[in-house]
């Protein structure tokens, strides 16, 4: 489908969504800002499910080259300029008289009179990061004028260019539903490798059991199909794995449209066609948190769940769960389009069956547990005469009887509204810890004190409510450790934490708080230490302890010519935080590229020569300093 006609076809089919944000913009208004006389490839569309947002606007690949000449989409003036180690790097916003804005992110330079307006500022303010916004058509640039080249910076993985295009409130808007671009070619329908179903609640089933159970897909042309009928009962949410792919290119890229029906009826219906800086975070929930973090694979879900504000779901019924009543025979239906209009369709039937005690499934646990939603889930081996558990917390204790067995496993379901265990003993006397602290509400700011720690939790740091497992201790390697709960759950704010530490320390005012999720990489997250204690805020659940780090920032001397001079300059711990470099006493620019650990000199007067005594100074996160003095011939 040619692009005009597919946004004939959206404006029709989704009038309260896209023809809103796109009303009055003329197809033909942009024209493609890097080589626009070939055919280009994406590594990343608008909508994309990122780990942690939405990709905003496009990723158009460069093949691995920097350097490369970037254009105005259109005619305007240069709204905004940006300078940064990370995030979009070097980047230029322009404005243009139909209301939008286009954004070129990750640029390798400037075009001359505009980074020389940079230049200047960098100087007047002493600063290599730096945020400018010119008087209105200060810098005023033609269509296809050279505003740039592309490059790598900012937190870019690899060259290319990042290219938006802003509605009238700063929105993201599709470029591909936009701009008539011939230079992406797109005749691929989207590929759905896998379909999931989520018991939402307690008294739930799939197949028999509780929980979340992945499916494969049977493709049958651009239909993909699960060939065997699903056993459900109760509340039943739909996810799907599902990615995008153009022409010549093989990177995965994210499906804007889906649609689902079931009988016939829309039950829901996502349009990702704007999306709203302010919400980025509710990605954390439109996608399965939980699942990403345990099989790497980002499930877009089809129901929405609380705290769930995006207004992108055009239709819900039932906000997209399904419930089937024993009988009832329920067909479920998907349609994945993507921006060309490209379409593929999922088919699968549910079946409503009676919820029983005793499955013939297998039961995926022999022994161990874990938490979704609401409920801990635990299971043990069936046993001849003894089948019960006793949980155990400060209050009390009680026995639970299996919720459903196998013929070799038992399933318990423990409801976590009612009661938080701290230990379970199992039929055979073994124990386990389980650690369960407190039930922290969401819209609700709330506290929790423990003999060592305490945890401030603000009305906007949840998204719902969560079932904390958290304990403070010294592991066997003699490592203080301050656990709080697993990364499952998505965090939409942050998290204030103290403690008092364990251990005894030398220079305790040397250490710092990191991130141990991962033990062969530390994160460092800093924190504060006075009276007695650090504390320190957190975005997600996890590991945490106590590092030395009073090693300073290596620095080495690259090179010297063309009037300058390059540097690496390195931090084996918490990182670089910050450097500043002084010729015979006055402030100069130094650049920094932290991917190649590289700064180097930009002198605002490039007839003078780089001549003198040059001093560097360098400082960690730690607050370590490193100081360089060289004499410059």
């Amino acid at each position: 489908m040619r692009l005009n006609k597919l946004l004939l076809f959206l404006l029709t089919a989704f009038p309260f969504g896209l023809q809103a944000q796109y009303e009055g913009i003329d197809k033909d208004y942009f024209e493609f800002p890097i080589q626009p006389d070939k055919t280009n490839f994406l590594s990343g569309n608008m909508g994309e499910l990122r780990s942690s947002h939405f990709h905003a606007g496009l990723d158009i690949k460069t093949a691995g080259k920097e350097g490369l000449n970037v254009f105005a989409a259109a005619e305007g003036y240069v709204s905004r300029v940006r300078v940064a180690t990370g995030g979009y790097g070097n980047c230029i916003y322009i404005q243009h008289p139909n209301g939008t804005t286009t954004v070129y992110a990750h640029l390798q330079r400037f075009n001359p009179i505009i980074a020389e307006y940079v230049l200047k500022n960098q100087y007047k303010r002493e600063s290599f990061t730096i945020n400018l916004f010119p008087k209105r058509n200060e810098f005023v640039v033609k269509q296809g004028e050279i505003i740039g080249l592309s490059g790598n910076s900012g937190s870019s993985t690899g060259p290319h260019l990042h290219f938006e295009i802003r509605g009238l409130n700063q929105e993201v808007l599709d470029p591909l539903r936009i701009g008539n671009f011939s230079q992406i070619e797109d005749n691929i329908p989207p590929a759905v490798q896998r379909v999931a179903l989520k018991a939402m609640d307690m008294n739930s089933r799939v197949n028999g059991q509780f929980g979340r159970f992945e499916f494969p897909l049977t493709r049958e042309g651009s239909t993909y199909i699960i060939p065997d009928t699903l056993d459900v009962f109760g509340k039943i949410g739909i996810e799907v794995y599902t990615y995008d792919q153009h022409n010549g290119a093989s990177n995965k890229n994210g499906v804007p449209l889906i649609d689902m029906t079931v009988d016939d009826q829309l039950y829901f219906s996502q349009n990702i066609d704007t999306i709203n800086f302010a919400k980025q975070k509710n990605i954390l929930i439109h996608t399965n948190y939980q699942a990403q973090k345990e099989s790497r694979r980002r499930f877009n879900k089809l129901y929405v769940d609380e705290g769930n504000t995006l207004d992108f779901y055009d239709a819900k019924v039932n906000d997209g769960f399904v419930y089937a009543s024993p009988g009832q025979t329920k067909r479920v239906s998907m349609q994945l389009q993507d921006a060309f209009g490209n379409t593929s369709k999922v088919e699968m039937t549910l079946r409503g069956v009676e919820k029983v005690s005793a499955i013939d499934s297998e039961i995926r646990a022999s022994r161990g547990s874990y938490v979704q939603d609401n409920a801990l889930v635990l299971f043990q081996p069936k046993d001849s005469t003894n089948n019960n558990i006793t949980l155990y917390n400060q209050k009390g204790s009680f026995i639970a009887e299996p919720t459903y067995t196998s013929d070799k496993s038992n399933v318990y379901l423990i409801d976590l509204r009612r009661f938080l265990p701290q230990s379970v003993t199992y039929n055979d006397g073994t124990k386990e810890s389980l650690h369960f602290a407190d039930r922290v509400p969401a819209a609700n700011a709330h506290s929790y004190l423990s003999d060592t720690y305490s945890l401030r939790f603000s009305k906007n740091a949840l998204f719902d409510t969560v079932y904390i497992r958290a304990r403070h201790f010294i592991d066997d390697a003699q490592m203080e450790v301050f656990e709080v709960d697993q990364d499952r759950y998505p965090l939409k704010g942050s998290v204030y934490a103290e403690f008092m530490p364990l251990a005894k320390y030398d220079d305790i005012e040397k250490y710092h708080v990191y991130s141990i999720d991962n033990p062969r990489n530390p994160g460092f997250v800093g924190g504060k230490y006075e009276e007695d204690k650090f504390s320190f805020n957190f975005s997600s659940f996890g590991k945490f302890t106590l590092l030395k780090d009073d090693v300073a920032p290596t620095i080495k001397k690259r090179s010297v010519k063309d009037g300058r001079i390059s540097l690496t300059i390195r931090d084996n711990l918490s990182g670089i935080n910050s450097f500043e470099a002084k010729l015979n006493g006055e402030w100069i620019l130094m650049k920094y590229e932290p991917k190649r650990s590289l700064i180097w000199s930009e002198r605002l007067d490039k007839n003078k020569p780089l001549v003198g005594e040059f001093e560097l100074k360098v400082a960690d996160n730690a607050g370590n300093e490193s100081f360089l003095k060289l004499k410059l011939d």
